[in-house]
């Protein structure tokens, strides 16, 4: 679309030049350009120079804008979409907790917690995929079978007041992950708008990666406090959490891992949804 805007540019210049080449005098380019009223063989020259000077500086300025825009950065888009709804959701409803989705094509395993002091509840999900290369996905939450410690039955709801789905314990309920008019990523519930997560608050580099260099690691990095993080490593097969360490956010990140490598940094790219470290280790969200 932007090349073709270019040539027709450079058409539109070139034409006007011709048609002013009837006079005897033409402006191009904000400079007034006079031909001799005397002598035709060096007014055609003198047009025929400057119809061809306009048309290669067009056609230069059009290969040079061209080559500007190839070489920016480009999104990287998901090949499945489905595979998305892994991140850690806001629910508006509960703004000091948080939901972390992570898992497969078939199943996943939900994190729900609404208050810092609140336990963290661990719930199965099961992932239905509407339809190939994009659309919805269903997800089925089974929060009857929390491994959480909370001992009430209301403990056990997710939502607990009203945010989500506030299911009693041996319910079903039914969360639909797409895409809103803005693109971004939402689970709705009960075909209800008002009724949803969304991925908003945290489409930066808060979420749930995997680790080119461990194809079995799970990475979830999520917000404390202002620039505060905590990361967790988690096992895809048993869900089981191998490590826990702390980072900052700021122009790079901070990881600060619990090993003898310490502190070490990694450069966050918005486009490419990936964190970046020196050794050559990416970490890629989803």
């Amino acid at each position: 679309m932007v090349v073709f805007f270019l040539l027709l540019l450079a058409v539109i210049v070139v034409n006007t030049a011709i048609a002013s080449s009837s006079s005897s005098n033409f402006v191009l380019a904000g400079f007034q350009i006079r031909t001799p009223q005397n002598n035709n063989n060096n007014n055609q020259s003198s047009r025929r120079d400057v119809l061809l000077t306009t048309i290669a500086t067009t056609t230069t300025t059009s290969a040079s804008s061209l080559l500007f825009l190839l070489q920016q950065p480009q999104p990287v888009q998901a090949k499945d979409e489905s595979m998305n709804y892994q991140a850690v959701w806001f629910d508006p409803k509960h703004p000091n907790g948080y939901r972390v989705l992570f898992g497969n094509d078939q199943k996943a395993t939900l994190l729900l917690r609404n208050e810092p002091s609140d336990d963290e509840l661990v719930f199965p999900v099961k992932v239905i995929k509407e339809g190939e290369g994009g659309g919805e996905t269903k997800l089925l939450f089974y929060f009857g079978s929390s491994s959480g410690s909370g001992d009430d039955h209301e403990s056990r709801r997710s939502g607990g007041g009203g945010g989500g789905p506030a299911a009693a314990a041996t319910e079903v309920v039914e969360g639909i992950f797409t895409r809103n008019r803005e693109k971004i990523r939402i689970i709705s519930f009960d075909n209800n708008n008002n009724n949803f997560w969304m991925n908003k608050k945290f489409e930066g580099p808060i979420g749930v990666y995997k680790d080119n260099t461990n194809s079995k690691r799970v990475i979830i990095i999520r917000q404390i406090k202002g620039s505060d993080c905590v990361v967790e490593f988690r096992d895809d097969g048993d869900n089981t959490v191998t490590s826990t360490f702390t980072a900052k956010a700021g122009n790079t990140f901070t990881f600060y891992f619990p090993d003898d490598r310490g502190a070490v940094t990694a450069t966050f790219s918005l486009f490419r949804r990936t964190l970046t470290f020196d050794d050559g280790t990416v970490w890629t969200k989803y």
